[in-house]
Parts: structure tokens; sequence; C-alpha cells
């Protein structure tokens, strides 16, 4: 069965950097200092110049030049910090070709942060609280691709003559390959000892079944159908994705609502790309 060997195939995507996982702990527990943070993230220099260039752009705009680890960290709350960390460790999996999604580095960048963006901007509009949380899953919503990308190539002009009979690219890739990136994505993160929650609105965020009985799933699935109606890193796979009525009707949005959230979305996007860009 094709799906089991692509499982096999997760074990030489290298371990998501036990660094993330060790900070976003330590966040968790009141008691922890910037000093104590400053010591366990100054060892990995690409994420410390991060924090330093997200604290010296405009987007942030600092009355003055920081140098510090300790001075970006003391000047960020808790929420920036753990986004800081997720994009700087999530940024070599996330910006990298997948042929067989005919996406660049950039487009799966783009969409990659460009979902996470619109999830805060959902969380906000809708009220949901846990919003670093749903920032990580959107994120890492199309994970599973960088597995499938090994596969979906051989079979790409099938899967697209599937999506054009009428097939979203999801269904096309369960019949061709026995599972779909939402799955192996969630498989992936299970393996890396990512919390349940996010485990699991990675599995369902292409399940309308699924994710409309979860508030993280829907809004991660949300957060994607935002990007694609934004033509951002859309892929091989194009606009075959369509916004679920029972999604809107979840979060009893307006059209017009919609409409000014991902007019937002694209706003929001825009200005903090260069930002971020990490």
């Amino acid at each position: 069965m094709i799906l089991e060997f692509i499982y096999e195939k997760l074990d030489v995507v290298p371990v998501f950097p036990k660094i993330a996982h060790r900070v976003l702990q330590m966040l968790d527990d009141p008691k922890t200092t910037i000093p104590e943070l400053a010591r366990v993230i100054r060892y990995d220099p690409a994420i410390t110049a991060n924090f330093l260039k997200y604290c010296n752009s405009a987007y942030f705009g600092p009355a003055q030049k920081v140098t510090s680890l300790e001075v970006a960290l003391s000047l960020l709350g808790q929420e920036e910090i753990r986004k800081i960390i997720m994009l700087s460790c999530s940024a070599p999996y996330l910006n990298q070709a997948l042929e067989g999604y005919d996406l660049s580095p950039e487009e799966l960048w783009d969409h990659s942060m460009g979902a996470a963006v619109a999830s805060q901007i959902l969380a906000e509009a809708v009220g949901f609280s846990d919003r670093a949380t749903l920032f990580t899953a959107a994120l890492l919503h199309d994970i599973g691709e960088i597995v499938l990308n090994l596969f979906v190539h051989d079979f790409r002009e099938e899967l697209i003559q599937m999506s054009q009979e009428g097939l979203s690219f999801t269904e096309a890739e369960w019949q061709v390959l026995g599972g779909d990136h939402a799955i192996i994505g969630s498989e992936l993160l299970r393996r890396w000892e990512f919390p349940e929650e996010i485990v699991r609105a990675i599995r369902e965020h292409h399940d309308p079944d699924l994710f409309i009985q979860s508030d993280l799933s829907a809004l991660v699935a949300l957060s994607d159908i935002f990007l694609r109606e934004l033509g951002i890193g859309i892929g091989a796979d194009g606009f075959r994705y369509h916004l679920d009525d029972r999604l809107v009707k979840k979060f009893d949005l307006s059209p017009q609502k919609v409409l000014q959230l991902i007019i937002k979305v694209w706003q929001e996007f825009q200005k903090i790309k260069e930002s971020i860009a990490i």
C-alpha cells in the first residue's frame, strides 16, 4: 500500500528542533524569567538573529536599535515570542520548493505564514482565546506536503485530471495515494511530539465532517481557505478548495464580514511579510 510506504518516509524528515518545544514549555511556566529564556535561545544563532531582526523592523518600530537578545525578549510579549520561535523553527521545512505541487519556496512559505496571519485575525473576530495554539496549527497545516511531494510528482497528471473532473485535490490524493497531506502532516507532528489538539487540527482541516466539530480545526480550515481565495501560495491544486457554508454558519459570519476579513488578511499579510521574512 502506498500510504504505508509514505509513512516509512516520515523518518527521513529531520526532527523539529527541540529548542522550540523547550521554549514553549518555559513560556507556559509563569516563573520563567527573560534571562532564563535568553540562555536557551542564544545557543541558536539563527533564532537569535530573527528576534533582533523583528524587533528592529519597521513593523515593530523600536525607539532605538535593539542589539541584545534579552532586550528583544523583554520588549516582546509571550505571544510574539511564541510566534517568532515557531516561524524560525518552521522556516527550513516551509521554505523549500515542492515541484509536485508546483510550489516555489516563496509560495509555500507565503501560504503557510499567511495562514498563520489569517488565523490571528479570525481568532480576534470570532472570540477564540487560544491564539498561540491556533497560530502554530495554521502555520504547519500543510507540513505534510513536504513528504507527499516525493510521490505527488509521479502521479501529478492523474491527480490534476481527477481534480478537473470534480474532485478536490485532497480527494484525488486519497484515491491515488491512499491518504492526503493532512493525514501525513498530522502523523509527522505526532511523531515530533506536538500537542494532540494541533495534531488533530492538521488532520481535520480538509475534512468538513471533522473540522466542523472543533473550533480550532475549523479556524485552521478557514485560514487556509482565505489564503486560497487570495491566491497566495496555491500551487497545483489552485482554486479547487471552496469555502464550506458550514464554516460561515459555525462562526456566524455574514458575506460582508467574510469579505472584510479577507481584505484585512491581505493588508496584514503585506504589511508584515518583510518584517518576518525568515
